[in-house]
């Protein structure tokens, strides 16, 4: 039991379910080589507590996701890039788009449903575009196509812009062959 008002004030600001409360305060005491533990002890637990997602991660690999920075500095300017998820971790996925890889928390991911043979056209489309940006000696016109194409998430490319994408690997010598 606690010894004094210090030790519960975290869990008392916290609003958790009486259940949750009792939870933390076990875990507090077991962290604590099972004795009192100390206010910081508690506070360590609720915090980590909080922070979890509540929800387990609803992800699957090759699924197409819509980036949403919110306030992860590492997503900064990546507003509206769609991404194939490649890695699902339980409270995160690796996102692969057109110019690298992001591991990012699932609040931080928007899911387009789409069908299957659009996912598999989606993740064909990502491996192109990320083909046009390993080349080191890539006009900067090539960007502006790369970043258009990355944040237009949808599954197709009108008339246009496919003979624009096909012309440019053509340009760098890169050779898409369309998967049967």
């Amino acid at each position: 039991m606690p010894a004094n008002e210090r030790q519960l004030r975290f869990l008392a600001k916290a609003e958790l379910e009486p259940a949750v409360q009792a939870d933390v305060w076990q875990q507090a005491v077991e962290q604590a080589g099972n004795k009192i533990p100390s206010g910081r002890i508690v506070k360590d637990v609720v915090d980590r507590i909080r922070e979890s997602p509540k929800v387990p991660n609803p992800y699957h690999i090759g699924e197409i996701c819509i980036l949403l920075p919110k306030d992860n500095p590492d997503l900064r300017g990546k507003t509206g890039y769609w991404g194939v998820v490649s890695h699902v971790g339980k409270y995160n996925c690796t996102v692969q788009t057109w110019d690298g890889d992001y591991t990012v928390k699932i609040e931080h991911l928007k899911l387009l449903e789409l069908l299957d043979e659009d996912c598999q056209f989606m993740q064909q489309l990502c491996v192109r575009l990320r083909q046009l940006h390993q080349v080191a000696s890539r006009d900067s016109s090539v960007d502006w196509l790369l970043q258009g194409l990355g944040k237009q998430a949808k599954p197709y490319l009108s008339s246009l812009q496919a003979k624009l994408l096909a012309a440019v690997e053509r340009e760098y010598n890169l050779v898409w062959k369309q998967p049967k």
